[in-house]
């Protein structure tokens, strides 16, 4: 049996393209005509209740922005054409219920800007156009293997600002096969990636893991795949594994870890340069008695610089 939601009367400013129109209504948001636009902007809408937002015309972005939504309730979004964008920002959002955004026809979802920590494990399940999902500034605390069952085109995951601690095993294995996959995960607080978090993933072009507590990458991490462009700034790296000069890698960046080690860092300055990788380094100065000199680490270049020895009298 259908649950019946009483919808309090809301009133409100609705956009489309560019002429803004006052509503007042028990029920319905609807698009009765051709548009690119529709938003909701600095309204108050604490709840979207069953069938309240209704676009049965060609339509390509909708927004609900800073508009005090706490609540999304399954079925509150009919949507029939191909959406480009559906953005739901800036609200007040604590949880994701499954039958909110599934069966949507929409290429991007943008959730940034909430306070969204509970996603269901069928939320994101059977939105067969999705791309790219943002979760950005949020308070997520991991990333669901669960997630994006029969959603085979989703390449694009950005969860950045969010409370990430660990990325498990089979953490992508749902996303997409036939592209290379941009994953942005910075500004968490990442200590470990399971070895077999990556299992099933073939092609990386961009992995940000920038900002996180990170101390080493698992070697399975280089393993069999491509990774295009890693970024590890501002981390605890100690060491990258010797799997790295496998991988393909064309752009390295691994800023602000001190703490890295001067027999990994030789490694990593013979690979980028035999391989022509575009890297930038850690500030780190590393000592060769053997051949009287400091090898500074910094930036985009390393320096040598004659070893001052002590002398005795």
């Amino acid at each position: 049996m259908k649950k019946l939601v009483y919808c309090h009367e809301i009133s409100f400013i609705r956009t489309i393209d560019s002429e803004p129109e006052i509503i007042s209504s028990y029920a319905k948001i609807q698009l009765e005509e051709d548009a690119f636009q529709l938003s909701l902007v600095n309204e108050s809408i604490p709840n979207l209740c069953d069938g309240l937002v209704q676009v049965h015309q060609e339509l390509s972005v909708l927004q609900i922005l800073n508009s005090e939504v706490k609540t999304i309730d399954p079925g509150s979004l009919i949507i029939v054409p191909n959406l480009c964008l559906l953005k739901i920002s800036y609200n007040l959002l604590t949880t994701i219920q499954s039958g909110v955004f599934n069966g949507i026809k929409v290429k991007e979802i943008d959730l940034s800007n909430n306070f969204i920590s509970t996603i269901d494990d069928e939320a994101f399940d059977n939105i067969t156009k999705l791309e790219v999902l943002k979760l950005n500034y949020n308070a997520i605390k991991e990333i669901n293997p669960y997630w994006f069952r029969n959603s085979p085109n989703v390449y694009k995951l950005s969860i950045i600002y969010n409370e990430l601690t660990r990325i498990p095993a089979d953490a992508f294995k749902n996303l997409a096969k036939t592209r290379a996959l941009k994953l942005r995960l910075s500004a968490n607080t990442i200590s470990e990636i399971d070895p077999n978090a990556f299992k099933e993933v073939s092609d990386i072009a961009i992995l940000r893991l920038n900002g996180n507590k990170l101390t080493t990458l698992p070697a399975e991490l280089f393993t069999n795949r491509t990774i295009r462009v890693l970024e590890v700034n501002t981390n605890k790296l100690i060491y990258f594994p010797d799997e790295m000069s496998g991988s393909g890698l064309e752009k390295l960046e691994f800023l602000d870890n001190p703490t890295f080690n001067c027999t990994s860092l030789i490694k990593v300055k013979k690979f980028v340069e035999e391989k022509d990788v575009n890297i930038l380094y850690p500030s780190v100065i590393c000592e060769d008695r053997a051949k009287e000199i400091n090898l500074v680490f910094n930036f985009k270049k390393t320096y040598e610089i004659p070893l001052v020895l002590p002398t005795y009298t």
